[in-house]
């Protein structure tokens, strides 16, 4: 009994090191070509950061200081986390003149869109914005749930874009994440006091699901 009970141990201790690796590692990054006028031609999308704490780095075709963007340039990170193919929640990221500041709005259908609260944002480069979100912040759909989907927006208003230029990446459908839950694995019972549970399968992403595209303006 005591043999057994260090081998479930060292398994469970196995799984969990198993988990937090794949939690981590589930990021998908995407590029965009040239192919939308102005300064915030998104070229790349970079995802990092642990699953419950995803972050964003939008790379863009040319550098731009804060007061450039004022009321001018804007990022947006939707996302669908009900699984019904449009955006439930976004970030939005603007300048107030001197830096890049951002917000977390719940995307209501039929209602004013609301707004959450604030969220992290820097700039590494003039050429790039970088944002993040704790998904404990959002309704995840529930325990069934298991991934989530997102895409991103750019929007500038200047010269050669006198009408406001929208760039989206990836140009179609979305990026489908795991949202970090684990789907409910049987438990067999073996010897009185004794449960072994099957190690739960690693969450791998889905790849780029085609989705409805959402209206070019925030909370549309």
């Amino acid at each position: 009994m005591k043999a057994r009970l260090a081998l479930v141990i060292v398994v469970l201790a196995m799984v969990a090191s198993l988990f937090t690796m794949f939690a981590q590692a589930s990021h998908q990054d995407i590029t965009d070509g040239n192919d939308v006028k102005g300064k915030l031609d998104i070229r790349s999308v970079h995802t990092f950061g642990k699953t419950h704490n995803p972050g964003w780095k939008i790379n863009v075709s040319s550098r731009s200081r804060a007061v450039q963007l004022r009321d001018r340039g804007f990022f947006l990170v939707y996302l669908d986390t009900f699984d019904d193919g449009a955006s439930d929640y976004y970030l939005l990221v603007s300048s107030n003149g001197s830096k890049l500041v951002g917000k977390l709005w719940r995307d209501r259908t039929g209602a004013p869109d609301r707004k959450l609260g604030k969220v992290a944002v820097w700039r590494s480069n003039k050429s790039s914005a970088t944002v993040r979100v704790l998904l404990g912040d959002m309704n995840m759909g529930g325990k069934e749930r298991l991934t989530y989907r997102w895409w991103v927006k750019s929007l500038f208003t200047g010269r050669n874009c006198h009408r406001v230029c929208i760039d989206r990446a990836p140009n179609q459908g979305a990026v489908t994440e795991s949202n970090g839950k684990v789907s409910p694995s049987p438990t067999d019972t073996e010897g009185p006091g004794l449960t072994e549970s099957p190690a739960p399968s690693p969450i791998s992403p889905s790849p780029p699901s085609v989705t409805p595209a959402p209206s070019e303006s925030p909370g549309s």
